[in-house]
């Protein structure tokens, strides 16, 4: 018994030195991946002036990060998750070296711009699943909320640094050198792979066909009432909420004239809100009313955008942006939790794989629909009507499933 838990402790000890490990390489790729999207965002402004076009872009990472995540998350319930990141970082590497090679021959063209998207979100499809169903892995089930929290500060933490910084260097460096930065920014997390030692993956348990596990999967968030409207409310969120970001270049050079540098800040004030609402909620050992509060921050997220959108000042907007990211990411931190909690083990790649199409793929496709709907009502000049129609309809569908899930508390964690 004492060797047992001897050994237990020891395991734990390993986890959370792991889960350090990969958390700081994963900031400094993020912060890199910020500076990419800002540059890729200006540089498409700058050779198309249309919100379309800007639509388009976020069209060309969603339909790899919608259509491949379920096949990934059968992947991953297969195979070693830390080598799949091995693999997926690596990639990652050459496919934004490539770009920042195309830059700097001055030829740069849009279809290059968004195949390149194409690309980086085919990786990542199967990058978030493998790391979203490899945290359980690394912390204790009482941790889960904290560490959760803390992963999603990864990204949009990063969004507070990767986003001014791209600000500040996109004039004076050009894209090429942003792009190239981002490229040297996954040897951080290829380095942490290398340092992480004795992970406990349940990974490669899965047998028969890759069809068969990729259908028990989508069965099995189908059978669950609860899976399928968190999934679903994550998937109006992303559709009618954070597809906004998509057009904050026309925000920044059109509405308030303040533009790369005003840009980036407006990226890092989400950013920066963001971060606060990751360790904000790490800091509490336990969450009350957990449902209560994941919908009182996704209102509190519409009412933020609804005023973002008529505000006729770019400082007013900033604050607006900073207030959205704290609510936006306790809205979807809370969701993640609900949902790994509630899945046992060796489905738990295949429906994180769900949530990261409604996390990452929705928002982009999102971006589409917002950037046709802004062209449609007058280009640059009707962005701020598109974000406000959409934050008004997010808000009338979590106005309606208050009754589902206002008094619901997380689950037990089930293996």
């Amino acid at each position: 018994m004492m060797n047992a838990e001897s050994n237990n402790a020891r395991f734990s000890a390993l986890g959370y030195r792991n889960f350090r490990l990969i958390w700081w390489g994963l900031i400094v790729s993020n912060m890199g991946t910020w500076m990419q999207n800002v540059a890729n965002g200006w540089l498409v402004l700058q050779l198309t002036n249309s919100p379309l076009w800007l639509g388009l872009l976020g069209f060309s990472f969603a339909v790899p990060m919608i259509i491949i995540p379920p096949f990934a998350g059968a992947v991953v319930d297969r195979v070693h998750r830390v080598r799949l990141l091995y693999f997926t970082q690596s990639m990652q590497l050459i496919n934004a070296l490539v770009l920042a090679l195309l830059t700097w021959t001055g030829k740069v063209q849009v279809w290059e711009i968004l195949l390149n998207s194409f690309m980086g979100a085919l990786l990542l499809a199967f990058d978030n699943p493998s790391r979203q169903a490899l945290i359980p892995d690394l912390v204790a089930p009482h941790d889960l909320l904290n560490a959760l929290s803390l992963n999603s500060a990864t990204y949009t933490g990063a969004a507070l640094v990767g986003p001014a910084l791209a600000g500040i260097l996109l004039e004076p460096l050009g894209a090429g050198t942003l792009f190239f930065l981002n490229s040297i920014s996954f040897l951080a997390v290829i380095f942490a792979l290398a340092s992480m030692r004795d992970v406990r993956t349940h990974s490669g348990g899965q047998h028969g066909s890759l069809s068969d596990t990729f259908w028990k999967g989508i069965k099995y968030a189908r059978g669950n009432r609860l899976i399928l409207a968190l999934l679903a409310l994550s998937s109006v969120g992303a559709i009618f909420g954070r597809s906004y970001q998509s057009l904050l270049p026309a925000f920044s050079r059109d509405i308030w004239h303040a533009g790369p540098q005003g840009y980036g800040l407006l990226l890092a004030a989400a950013g920066g809100g963001a971060l606060i609402g990751a360790f904000g909620l790490a800091s509490f050992k336990q969450v009350p009313h957990q449902g209560a509060v994941m919908l009182t921050s996704g209102l509190l997220f519409c009412i933020t955008l609804i005023t973002f959108s008529i505000s006729p000042f770019f400082i007013l907007g900033l604050i607006l942006l900073f207030i959205a990211g704290i609510t936006s990411t306790v809205f979807s931190t809370i969701i993640s939790t609900f949902i790994q909690l509630s899945v046992p083990n060796e489905m738990r790649g295949r429906v994180m794989s769900l949530y990261t199409v409604t996390l990452i793929g929705l928002p982009s496709l999102g971006a589409l629909g917002i950037g046709a709907f802004a062209e449609w009502l007058g280009g640059v000049e009707g962005a701020p009507h598109a974000v406000l129609v959409g934050a008004l309809i997010l808000c009338v569908i979590l106005l309606f499933v208050i009754p589902m899930f206002w008094r619901r508390d997380l689950p037990q964690r089930q293996y």
